[in-house]
């Protein structure tokens, strides 16, 4: 038990971990109970290394962009930054997986958005969405009409409805009601639901958002062949 115990301790005291081969730097501590070493192997177990080939660095810790913006986590210049306040293993696994969706999405947006077909996908869902929102809230005229990220759609979202019922609507939508906030924000759940998820779900729920993962993900591993 000691030995476990120190083990345990040993790793938690270890400020430097890696993603595939890119570096990751504790700079703020994080609970006791959260298992850095097995959060990475996680992650790289699942996420192959052509798809992580253009984030620098992972850093994890208080950041003032995470309060300023209320968030977990965010991809800025070719970093990746989370914060050091997670509940479990699986809640950091997921704020990571997020942002290199996110850089992924940076670095190909032709491909993913080119034809257009994700676009579609999305508005066409945002409709249904708003149909069934309509008959209880007052929804924004943007909802139907602008994929982009738009803050007042977030706090509709976020305040408004809440995300616990939004989930709830969003079933066999969505991958998840945070995936309606924007496209980007769709593509990120996507992703995640792709590696860390119900891959079968996605298929059948998104399958254009679904096939051009697929496909990006081939053309990537061939890039580096």
């Amino acid at each position: 038990m000691w030995i476990h115990e120190s083990a345990k301790r040993a790793r938690r005291l270890k400020d430097e971990y890696k993603l595939n081969d890119v570096s990751v730097v504790i700079k703020d501590r994080l609970p006791e109970d959260i298992d850095v070493e097995f959060v990475f192997k996680y992650i790289n177990a699942r996420i192959p290394f052509h798809l992580t080939k253009n984030i620098e660095v992972v850093y994890i810790g208080k950041f003032p962009e995470m309060v300023e913006r209320d968030i977990n986590a965010y991809f800025e210049n070719d970093a990746i930054y989370v914060t050091n306040e997670q509940e479990d293993e699986m809640d950091m696994i997921e704020d990571i997986v997020h942002e290199i969706s996110h850089a992924v999405e940076h670095y190909n947006q032709e491909f993913i958005y080119g034809k257009g077909a994700i676009q579609r996908e999305f508005m066409a869902k945002r409709k249904r969405l708003s149909s069934l929102l309509s008959q209880k809230f007052d929804v924004p005229d943007t909802f139907n009409h602008d994929f982009e990220y738009d803050r007042t759609i977030d706090d509709f979202l976020y305040r408004d409805v809440g995300y616990d019922a939004l989930n709830q609507i969003c079933v066999n939508i969505f991958p998840s009601g945070y995936a309606a906030t924007s496209i980007s924000e769709y593509w990120a759940k996507g992703f995640e639901e792709l590696f860390i998820g119900d891959r079968d779900a996605l298929r059948q729920i998104c399958p254009a958002l679904h096939k051009t993962m697929i496909m990006l993900i081939r053309e990537l591993e061939n890039e580096t062949d």
